[in-house]
């Protein structure tokens, strides 16, 4: 494994804003909060550790998305203690011409076909990239779910 050259610039600590779209809670469909995130590097450099944190109903929450590169596939490994409770996500996916990461992972829904799971990485410029998180349904649907936005530090 390697790190996908477009995210070494990205390392650094970074503060920004986290919107969870709930969709399905009508009276409050948007909820923005506080988020800081770290990214280093792992394992002597073979992959890229993004650590963050945010907000729900005033209690933090935390995430990892831990990434490398296998012969231009994207390989990653993702955590986060509201979406995922005490479980883990693996997602594979490209890196574009622009650099943006794609990736897709599946996860369980009881007594339903597994749904989809599909975050993006972009790097806005070499002082701001955002992370875009979307649900996808089992029959390929997609809706946006999260939107964090950072700036350096």
């Amino acid at each position: 494994m390697s790190v996908p050259k477009s995210l070494n610039k990205l390392l650094g600590k970074w503060r920004g804003v986290n919107r969870l779209h709930t969709t399905w809670i009508k009276e409050n469909p948007l909820r923005e909060s506080d988020s800081e995130a770290l990214i280093s590097f792992s394992a002597q450099g073979k992959f890229l550790k993004i650590e963050y944190d945010w907000f729900f109903e005033e209690k933090k929450q935390e995430g990892l998305i831990l990434l490398g590169d296998e012969t231009d596939l994207i390989k990653a490994y993702w955590i986060d203690s509201w979406h995922l409770g005490d479980k883990f996500m693996v997602s594979e996916g490209i890196s574009g011409e622009n650099g943006a990461i794609s990736m897709k992972g599946f996860y369980t829904v009881p007594d339903n076909p597994d749904w989809g799971w599909r975050t993006d990485i972009e790097t806005v410029d070499e002082k701001s990239f955002k992370i875009t998180m979307f649900n996808v349904t089992p029959e390929g649907e997609e809706s946006l779910a999260v939107e964090a936005e950072y700036e350096r530090i």
